[in-house]
């Protein structure tokens, strides 16, 4: 009796899971989850190069990101939605919660029509609760959005299998174009998908025995789309080319086992976690993964759309992985988000579908009960340290020691950046020692911010200085061996965000 009523309960639940009002709800849930770390203020430097770039107008966005090494289209939207709700910090992070937040739509929009109540909920549920989803949610950079682009060319992709509709092939084309112009590892992933969907077109039977289309008839709509997405892209591709000869010469990445193997296949399960326990959390969802796909195939279920997203996933994680090893160093675990609904998807349909037997369930409840241990405590590290009161110090010190006619000078570029994002009205030197002279690369925050290339600029100055540094003080101690300088403040500002350090010293020379 007692085994009866526990199973009446658990089917009661289980109907309670895959019902409408809950899964919208779990959805509202995970918004607010993800958002609880995005009303602060501190930036770091690729969030101060966002909203450096967008400061321009439309044309020399284009210009000066062309010397970049991203595409463009996240910064223009971007622009349009500040010049429609303000420029401010705070619009910019909600940007980037509108794609996260979109990613957890999807379960209940595409992935709950496609396979079911289920395994949208559980889509929608890990979108939302994984680790990174918090972190990179909030940051004011392109990767949710190229992932939520990357994710519905995917699915459209898939629905075109099930339906060749021409709605499904313009929608295809529209969100496989807007990955390529977000970030180039979408573009990547949407040329994966294509050639993967026109390699199903021609050997596949299926397709054909279940719709009335032709494999020519499909062959002339993939063409067509082909077509266009390649028009559309042959606009940005003489930048592209720039930018790979740019990579070539010089880029910041460096390939190491654990920066350009492990980490990028734990994207996913990143967050305000150690490396070491994002490493035991990656293992365990990946063993899971396995048991569960083990078990469908004994029980014959149909993997095919597990096996195809994975491929996805893999495929450009290996693909880069070759390129970092034979050409360039192009591979860094934050990229590998591109490929969030392609991992995560086969994850859902294991957590929803293939819990046949009374072990393979117990062993899923722990996995979701370890994931929201987990997402709750790394959500928790992100709220602490987003809003830690040392944040933004080090901005405060400099408004209350800056006074009209004052120079604020800075050698490292990322410290200096930080700041001077927050207040471009004061006068901010960045002291580069360059004998070309070459100021491009600062273009970004240019103006306010003024380079100088001068040894000697200091020579004729008179007046207050505000120097910010280093933890070796590299700028201050170069500038007291060559000039009589009076000491007025130091402090040092660690900060919790980023876990940044600045040193500002305030001198009079």
């Amino acid at each position: 009796m007692n085994k009866e009523i526990w199973q009446k309960k658990l089917n009661r639940l289980s109907e309670i899971l895959e019902t409408k009002w809950f899964h919208i709800m779990l959805i509202i849930v995970g918004i607010v989850f993800i958002m609880l770390g995005a009303f602060h203020t501190t930036v770091w430097f690729d969030e101060a190069y966002t909203i450096g770039l967008i400061r321009h107008n439309y044309s020399d966005i284009i210009r000066i990101d062309s010397g970049d090494v991203h595409p463009v289209l996240y910064y223009l939207i971007l622009k349009t939605v500040t010049l429609i709700f303000g420029e401010s910090i705070l619009v910019c992070r909600l940007f980037s919660v509108l794609a996260g937040a979109l990613m957890g739509v999807i379960g209940y929009t595409h992935i709950r029509k496609d396979f079911g109540a289920k395994v949208g909920v559980a889509f929608s549920f890990l979108t939302l609760f994984l680790p990174f989803m918090p972190l990179y949610a909030i940051e004011i950079r392109m990767y949710t959005w190229v992932m939520l682009f990357a994710t519905l060319a995917g699915i459209y992709a898939y629905r075109i299998c099930k339906n060749s509709k021409v709605i499904n092939w313009v929608l295809f084309a529209i969100f496989s174009l807007c990955a390529a112009h977000t970030h180039y590892y979408g573009l990547v992933t949407v040329g994966i998908i294509n050639a993967m969907l026109f390699f199903y077109i021609i050997f596949s039977k299926k397709l054909y025995t279940e719709q009335e289309k032709s494999k020519k008839s499909y062959l002339i709509r993939f063409g067509i789309t082909a077509i266009v997405q390649i028009m559309g892209y042959v606009p940005w591709l003489y930048i592209l080319l720039r930018q790979v000869k740019l990579v070539n010469s010089y880029y910041w990445i460096e390939f190491s086992f654990g920066e350009s193997i492990l980490a990028p296949l734990g994207a996913q399960f990143y967050g305000r976690l150690s490396y070491v326990f994002t490493f035991v959390f990656a293992v365990i969802m990946y063993a899971y993964l396995i048991y569960q796909i083990v078990h469908a195939k004994k029980q014959k279920q149909n993997l095919g759309v597990i096996w195809a997203c994975l491929l996805v996933h893999f495929i450009v994680f290996i693909s880069m992985l070759i390129v970092s090893i034979l050409i360039k160093p192009i591979m860094y675990f934050r990229y590998m988000l591109v490929t969030t609904g392609f991992f995560i998807l086969p994850f859902a349909i294991c957590i929803a579908k293939f819990n046949q037997t009374k072990c393979q369930k117990i062993i899923t409840a722990i996995i979701v009960l370890i994931i929201l241990g987990v997402s709750i405590y790394n959500n928790a590290e992100v709220v602490i340290n987003n809003y830690n009161s040392i944040n933004g110090q080090e901005v405060k010190y400099i408004e209350d020691n800056y006074e009209e006619g004052d120079i604020i000078v800075y050698k490292d570029y990322f410290k200096g950046i930080d700041i001077g994002i927050h207040l471009p009205e004061y006068n901010w030197y960045y002291y580069y020692i360059d004998p070309n002279h070459d100021a491009s690369g600062f273009e970004t925050f240019c103006p306010p911010l003024k380079v100088t290339f001068d040894e000697d600029f200091f020579d004729d100055y008179k007046g207050k200085i505000i120097i910010v540094d280093n933890d070796g003080l590299e700028l201050y101690n170069e500038l007291l061996e060559k000039y009589e300088l009076k000491e007025l403040k130091k402090s040092r500002f660690p900060t919790t965000y980023k876990d940044r350090t600045y040193n500002i010293i305030v001198v009079e020379k």
